[in-house]
C-alpha cells in the first residue's frame, strides 16, 4: 500500500513535518496528519525505544558470566610468559607482516 505525503487536498507537507513522518515510520509508527500530534508520538516513540535498549543491556549485564580470578602461580614459566606478553611479540610480528603484504 503506498500513502502519500500530502493532504487530500494535495497540499505539500513542510519538510519539519516531512522528517519527523519519516522518523516515525523508521521506528514502525504512522502518521496522524497532525505535526503536533505527530511530534509528540516521535517523541514517545523515542523514549520508549531508550527504555527498551536499556532494559536490553541490563538484562545482558545481569546475565553475563561470572568470572573467577586465578591467583598468579610464581614460578619461572610464568614470569617468562607475562614478560613476553608485555612485548606483544606476536602482535608485533603480525603487524610487520600486515605492514609488507599491504604496502602500509
Amino acid at each position: 500500500m503506498i500513502n502519500p505525503l500530502g493532504n487530500a487536498n494535495g497540499l505539500s507537507i513542510d519538510a519539519e513535518h516531512l522528517k519527523i513522518i519519516q522518523e516515525l515510520r523508521k521506528l514502525g509508527q504512522g502518521s496522524s496528519g497532525n505535526m503536533q500530534v505527530d511530534s509528540q508520538k516521535l517523541a514517545e516513540a523515542k523514549t520508549e525505544l531508550v527504555e527498551r535498549l536499556k532494559n536490553r543491556e541490563n538484562q545482558d549485564s545481569s546475565q553475563s558470566l561470572g568470572v573467577q580470578v586465578i591467583s598468579q602461580v610464581d614460578d619461572a614459566d610464568f614470569s617468562k610468559r607475562a614478560e613476553m606478553e608485555e612485548q606483544r611479540l606476536g602482535a608485533m610480528t603480525v603487524a610487520e607482516l600486515n605492514k609488507i603484504f599491504f604496502g602500509l
